[in-house]
């Protein structure tokens, strides 16, 4: 069921405005170039432009030439995927997906990647489709754990606890990851016990390439993320290597992998300097050699340093402390600062919205006051859009200065479930985000009334 509420635009995004079609907008850094933005809100928030009634899950929306692109769940049963005018919130056109099952934290997981010609999309059974954009229908499709099991384990049935651990399995939450583009390839990564990361050709499905070893998918939950460091062009995955029935202080570190996206070479690895049990946030390029790495269950944050010379890489970590403890959602790289949401139940020291140096050094908290409990954030026009997962309020901060100015807040989703987490998206002035039962568009635009900031 559609609701549409009518709402007068008074002045439109004049400038930089986009699409965001992958996880993480245009660039994959959860920054938005769109100016001006509203800096105030009135205390019911931004007009809502348009909602639409969605399955339970954790979908986010990507946006492509003004249509918006969502993979729901239906009654445990299928896959679907529903395109919807950014306009208007109409739905255009849905295809449904037989995918029976459930999860721990039921329904969908991953955000579209979209391009001129195609919709990929990664189910969390593992289904990995691409959709026509002009037909709305199925080019191809891969299953990602299918494909690569391993015949030493997968052909015969166990027999004993290290044989059946070594199958390949759908990951415990289900497959939540985001499929990634590079020139005429698509990569996913089904990290079983003898493949890595894989790529297909985009048009045809055909597999170009696939990886060695990089960890398994038990409990890895994290996107391929496409960076350059020392000028090369190279893709990082984080994933365990073991027993997935550990407590967090028990499991071993996680493998950091880097991974040449034009061939699968893996080029380097490397390990987290602590337990990692749960790999779910990306890293974040913060200098031409350097990734700042965060995670939850006791990793904390660090930052690696690559080197590469005479063909032979190189990697050290340059700083490892708990200053943030990042969970679900990746930091952001935003002029020459990073930041990230942190919890005190991850042991992390600061809380909340975070900013750090690239040292990591703290700059400043929202914590203990403000905590957004898994909430999604970007940032735009010199601002950080936050929502608080558990109550679904929405919060607006300038951050241009040295210390975070909340400019407006406003309860903007019911929340009832209290897991609002999925990824949000900003495109022309509409930032698009959802609960567990409803997508929302709102028009963040800035406009020529004035409104009083939060005091």
């Amino acid at each position: 069921m559609l609701f549409r509420i009518c709402a007068v635009i008074l002045c439109a995004v004049t400038s930089k405005a986009g699409d965001w079609p992958r996880l993480g907008g245009p660039e994959a850094t959860w920054v938005s170039l769109e100016s001006p933005l509203a800096r105030s809100w009135p205390t019911n928030g931004p007009p809502t432009l348009w909602t639409v009634n969605v399955g339970e899950g954790f979908a986010g929306p990507s946006v492509y030439e003004g249509s918006v692109y969502l993979e729901d769940r239906q009654a445990n049963q299928q896959d679907i995927l529903r395109c919807f005018s950014l306009a208007t919130g109409e739905e255009e056109w849905r295809l449904a997906f037989d995918a029976p099952g459930t999860l721990p934290y039921n329904g969908s997981r991953n955000v579209p990647t979209v391009n001129k010609d195609y919709i990929f999309c990664v189910g969390p059974f593992g289904q990995l489709r691409c959709v026509s954009r002009e037909k709305h229908e199925l080019i191809w499709n891969h299953n990602l754990i299918d494909e690569f099991k391993d015949s030493e384990y997968d052909l015969r049935e166990p027999r004993n606890r290290e044989e059946s651990l070594a199958r390949a399995q759908v990951p415990t939450w289900g497959f939540t990851q985001a499929p990634l583009l590079y020139r005429d390839l698509v990569i996913a990564a089904p990290q079983t016990r003898s493949t890595g990361m894989v790529a297909y050709e985009q048009s045809t499905g055909k597999l170009r390439w696939k990886s060695g070893y990089i960890g398994r998918n038990w409990y890895s939950h994290m996107s391929p993320y496409l960076t350059t460091l020392c000028g090369v062009e190279q893709v990082i995955m984080l994933a365990q290597p073991s027993d997935p029935e550990k407590s967090p202080d028990d499991a071993p570190p996680a493998i950091i992998s880097s991974i040449s996206p034009s061939t699968g070479k893996i080029l380097w690895t490397n390990q987290t300097p602590a337990p990692d049990k749960i790999p779910i946030a990306e890293p974040v390029r913060i200098g031409t050699n350097r990734l700042f790495i965060t995670g939850g269950y006791g990793l904390g944050c660090f930052a690696l340093e690559v080197t590469h010379s005479n063909g032979n890489w190189e990697t050290r970590i340059l700083f490892h402390n708990r200053t943030v403890a990042g969970h679900i959602h990746s930091p952001v790289f935003y002029k020459g600062r990073i930041y990230e949401t942190s919890f005190k139940e991850h042991r992390g020291t600061h809380t909340g919205l975070v900013c750090v140096e690239p040292d990591g050094r703290p700059v400043w908290q929202t914590g203990p006051d403000l905590q957004f409990e898994s909430g999604p954030f970007l940032i735009a026009d010199g601002m950080v859009f936050i929502l608080n997962g558990r109550t679904g309020e929405l919060n607006l901060f300038d951050i241009t200065d040295d210390q975070p100015r909340l400019l407006s807040k406003a309860k903007v989703l019911d929340a009832k479930d209290g897991k609002a987490w999925a990824p949000m998206a900003l495109s022309n002035g509409k930032l698009l985000l959802r609960d567990q039962h409803q997508l929302k568009c709102l028009d963040v635009a800035s406009t020529k009334e004035k409104i009083a900031p939060v005091r």
